[in-house]
């Protein structure tokens, strides 16, 4: 009886540490196909593609699989922010805000912008087609529309003349437009940006002949 007892014992044990193993294992399976989604889910929304067929397809998920995990675009969408959000290195605007020399500081205020730019394009794309069906992309779109103002104001005062025309320049649509439809390189088109800043803001037009020069 004592062995029969102990066998039993065994048994159970053996069972309970099977049943912790193959839960590890497939809660390690299921965040895997999450972050598959996720990872096809940012490639397609940076096409424009939203359609859950086609996501199953690119993550090699079936469409069950996928609503499993993400019920509905909007449940997408937040994870989709949350994730590409992790990605970015968002720029220091006390930082420009204290560069002293206006040039250095539209030229530096202008390569940050861009640089988010690039990263955002895009999911800005698509995010400013959907935002009105989707909360989420409305806030991320507000997010990134405050942080353009905030890099404009850095450039040029919010009540001066010249900002409408210095933050117009530096709008995601502008940037986009460069790029795709003006074939510049990223490089070529924070070049292009920062000298069309400079020439809005000349001395005849917003900086004046000492301030172009100071702390130089």
């Amino acid at each position: 009886l004592y062995i029969k007892y102990r066998f039993r014992l065994f048994n159970i044990t053996v069972r309970k540490m099977a049943r912790k193993y193959d839960s590890s294992r497939r809660r390690k399976a299921a965040e895997q196909t999450r972050r598959d989604i996720l990872e096809a889910a940012l490639k397609l929304h940076w096409e424009g593609v939203t359609e859950f067929e086609a996501l199953a397809k690119e993550a090699g998920v079936s469409l069950a699989t996928l609503r499993k995990h993400y019920p509905n675009k909007e449940e997408l969408y937040r994870n989709c922010t949350r994730a590409f959000a992790e990605t970015l290195i968002m720029p220091d605007l006390d930082g420009l805000g204290a560069i002293p020399a206006p040039e250095k500081r539209i030229e530096t205020c202008v390569s940050e912008l861009c640089r988010i730019h690039e990263a955002m394009m895009g999911y800005a794309w698509l995010s400013a087609h959907h935002r009105k069906n989707s909360p989420t992309l409305d806030a991320e779109m507000s997010a990134y529309e405050g942080l353009t103002d905030a890099i404009a104001s850095l450039i040029v005062p919010d009540d001066s003349p010249k900002f409408p025309l210095a933050r117009s320049l530096l709008d995601f649509l502008g940037y986009r437009a460069m790029r795709l439809s003006g074939a510049l390189s990223p490089e070529n088109t924070k070049v292009e940006l920062t000298k069309l800043l400079q020439h809005v803001l000349d001395p005849l037009g917003g900086l004046t002949h000492e301030q172009r020069y100071q702390d130089r």
